[in-house]
């Protein structure tokens, strides 16, 4: 807060007036000059020595902001992999369902040496893609 001096009647030299006078105008102009540093960018702290408490409380808000934005994109990293894990098992699911139909088809009495042949085949393949499950990256 600018402190005005008065100036007073009594016997003081003109010299006297006109520095306490300058000196209250060098205040009021660099008062001026830090308001309007205020306000030109929007920020009433410019620098941490502005406002000591005040810049360690928004230095404190903004890690606390940092923190939660990487709570975030760690939780959603997460899903997406809990996504990914959960559609690998699930066709990993449904080619194991395939293969235990081509083994059964496979043991059946009225399978021939060719039918089983080509269920061999499709097993084959069938492990092939459960590998290629086995070995997906995710993300790399």
């Amino acid at each position: 807060m600018p402190e005005i001096y008065p100036i007073l009647a009594s016997r003081i030299s003109d010299q006297l007036i006109q520095r306490r006078l300058i000196s209250q105008f060098d205040f009021d102009r660099s008062e001026l000059v830090r308001l309007q540093d205020q306000l030109s960018p929007g920020y009433r702290i410019s620098s941490p020595s502005d406002d000591a408490p005040a810049a360690l409380r928004a230095i404190t808000l903004q890690r606390l902001l940092e923190q939660k934005e990487q709570v975030k994109t760690n939780l959603n990293t997460s899903q997406s992999y809990l996504t990914a894990t959960e559609n690998s098992l699930q066709g990993i699911s449904d080619l194991l369902i395939n293969i235990r139909a081509a083994a059964l088809t496979a043991v059946g009495a009225t399978t021939n040496d060719t039918q089983r042949a080509i269920l061999v085949q499709e097993i084959q393949g069938t492990l092939k893609q459960l590998t290629d499950i086995g070995n997906h990256k995710f993300r790399d």
